[in-house]
């Protein structure tokens, strides 16, 4: 991969003519890239390529990694869509575009024929809220680039979700496109109300493939991940507590390194009794498809590529358990879809108001606020039920995302197994059926003995190493209710079988419900404890008239924490829900200072923010 600083910014506009005055419509260009964890912001650029391809554009839509950068040269317009990770951080598919952009040898104006827009999909209720999509836009102006729009920075957070900044977004950026490169006589954009465009071309075709042998369509991955072994799945909360928590410890044929703080990442299937109901909905509403019914996928646009699961000929019963999330709330464009294929009028005005903008609260109120899943939309609208094809079901229904849970244990404590604790997500909404997390239920239907594909990757916790170095004799302070306490655990066992863990350096505050009814692990920390290598404080909420948090035990210990941030540089890890304990910890910390040492709030507010950005306090939390 070539260097932007090969190009200087003359060059690149003389090259940019030489290759995009072909046709006219080569020179109608958008290119669209994406930074995307966990499939959110893939989903939104090829709603961007849907409507850029509307009004006519060439438009191309890749992952920022698989983009070769020397091709800037002959861009007009990109747009930019990137979700945050962990603290802060890149998603996986743009690590290597990001390293290149920061290179400092590249010229201040490379990037000056180039007009972009950014648009971040990220959740305020993390303290680096949308910090890469900051990151890129402020880059990008360094390198010379030109803003269309000011950056848009979507919130899962708000009560529209992301739709409610994404939006607005496509139309401002379309609209800003279309005043530089206004539409040629000779072109029409594709009425909104025709026809959608659909990425590829699906069939059923009618011959003997033995699909029935395949037992999991992303065998033939990227070649990360691999099989493991359920060897044990417990629960590990009392009978009578109102939540499943599991320890599932799973086998690994060969051994594989990780590190404390790295995550497995889990790709679920649906549920059987899921699949059954699909079908049934197919089979009540006349849908000439069934279990048997053999899918082939071919390319209608170069730029829109099939996904590798999908590469060969399955039977959609198998895409069914694998690919599609049936448990999926709908987002906005399932609806535009149905409106454009449902014979019924009633029906027809009901999803285009669910489409329009007035209509985005009333959407909310029906489907995400009840968390109403894909396939009891399709049972409300029988008539575009009705009407469905295997175009329309690739169209409206999103693949099943991988999960990421941290690893509860450590390699080097014990070899070939990956520990996980895992609450099974159950709850209810106005809706008289029970809600269920995917993940969550079906890891906790696993069996002894069952095989499922897994992956590991890096963590965002970078732990102090746990070899002899000057880092292992610093302090290490965990703070970790729920399961959140995963990550902690497993740090824990890899400093004991490393043989230099002690309770004067290792301290864990855990918090939870009960201490007979959700003490997670209780066994391993009070055997640590008893052998001095751990000092765990525990924080039980509900087995007292007053609620206690962890964050009153950090203020009860206020000395001795005070002690170890201000004059041992102790490091501080955070992890668990995302709603009020990050920042009531930080708060709390900031007061153990304050009150143990008599700092000014604003003298310790400004530690524990250097703490941060020096990597000695990190949090790693979930909404």
């Amino acid at each position: 991969m070539s260097e932007l600083s090969n190009f200087n910014s003359e060059h690149i506009h003389d090259e940019y003519r030489k290759n995009c005055d072909n046709t006219e419509n080569e020179t109608r260009r958008i290119t669209i890239l994406y930074g995307s964890q966990t499939g959110t912001a893939q989903d939104v650029a090829e709603k961007i390529w849907r409507e850029a391809k509307r009004h006519t554009f060439h438009a191309t839509v890749l992952p920022l990694d698989d983009y070769p950068v020397t091709n800037f040269a002959f861009e007009k317009f990109v747009v930019f869509v990137c979700s945050t990770t962990g603290q802060g951080e890149e998603p996986d598919n743009m690590k290597t575009f990001w390293k290149i952009l920061l290179r400092k040898s590249l010229p201040t104006d490379c990037l000056a024929h180039i007009c972009f827009a950014v648009l971040g999909l990220g959740d305020s209720s993390y303290i680096k809220f949308n910090f890469v999509a900051k990151r890129l836009f402020k880059r990008l102006q360094q390198l010379g680039a030109k803003e269309l729009l000011p950056i848009a920075l979507a919130d899962d957070q708000h009560e529209m979700g992301i739709d409610a900044t994404v939006d607005p977004f496509i139309e401002s950026v379309t609209k800003q496109i279309f005043m530089i490169e206004p539409l040629p006589s000779t072109l029409e954009p594709t009425p909104s109300n025709d026809d959608f465009i659909c990425r590829w071309n699906v069939e059923a075709v009618d011959m003997k493939v033995e699909s029935n042998k395949i037992n999991n369509i992303y065998e033939s991955g990227n070649g990360k991940s691999f099989q493991v072994t359920v060897k044990e799945n417990v629960r590990i909360t009392n009978k009578l507590h109102f939540q499943d928590v599991r320890l599932i410890k799973l086998h690994m044929d060969e051994s594989k390194m990780y590190n404390p703080g790295d995550v497995l990442m889990v790709r679920p299937k649906n549920l059987k009794s899921t699949v059954n109901e699909f079908f049934n909905l197919l089979t009540s509403n006349n849908v000439k498809l069934n279990r048997k019914t053999k899918v082939r996928l071919t390319t209608k646009y170069p730029e829109m590529p099939i996904p590798n699961p999908l590469r060969k000929i399955l039977t959609l019963e198998q895409i069914c358990k694998d690919y599609w999330d049936l448990n999926g709330i709908p987002r906005r464009w399932c609806f535009q879809v149905l409106t454009k294929i449902t014979p019924n009028q009633m029906e027809k005005e009901k999803l285009q108001e669910f489409t329009s903008s007035e209509g985005q609260q009333e959407l909310y109120n029906y489907c995400n606020r009840p968390r109403r899943n894909i396939l009891e939309v399709l049972h409300d609208f029988p008539h575009a039920c009705s009407k469905l094809t295997l175009n329309v079901l690739f169209e409206i229904m999103q693949p099943i995302r991988q999960r990421a849970f941290s690893i509860a244990s450590s390699c080097i404590s014990i070899a070939n197994e990956i520990h996980l604790l895992v609450a099974v997500v159950k709850y209810k909404t106005k809706l008289a059926k029970e809600r269920y997390g995917l993940c969550s239920t079906w890891l906790a239907s696993l069996s002894m003995g069952d095989r499922i594909y897994v992956s590991i990757r890096n963590g965002t916790f970078n732990f102090p190493t746990t070899n002899h170095s000057m880092d292992s004799y610093q302090p290490v302070i965990m703070i970790g209710p729920g399961t959140g306490v995963a990550p902690f655990r497993g740090y824990i066992m890899e400093r004991i079988a490393m043989k230099n863990a002690s309770d004067q350096l290792l301290k864990l505050y855990f918090g939870c419900r009960n201490r007979n009814g959700d003490y997670l692990c209780k066994d391993d920390f009070i055997g640590y404890s008893e052998q001095g290598k751990l000092t765990i404080v525990t924080a039980f909420s509900r087995d007292q008239d007053h609620k206690i948090y962890v964050q009153h035990k950090l203020l009860e210990n206020k000395e001795l924490i005070a002690n170890d941030l201000l004059y041992n540089n102790a490091y501080v890890f955070v992890a668990g829900n995302a709603k009020n304990m990050p920042n009531d910890v930080r708060q709390a910390l900031i007061d153990c200072i304050v009150q143990a040492r008599q700092y000014a709030p604003e003298v310790a507010t400004n530690f524990i923010e250097k703490m941060e950005k020096t990597g000695r306090y990190q949090i790693e939390t979930w909404a």
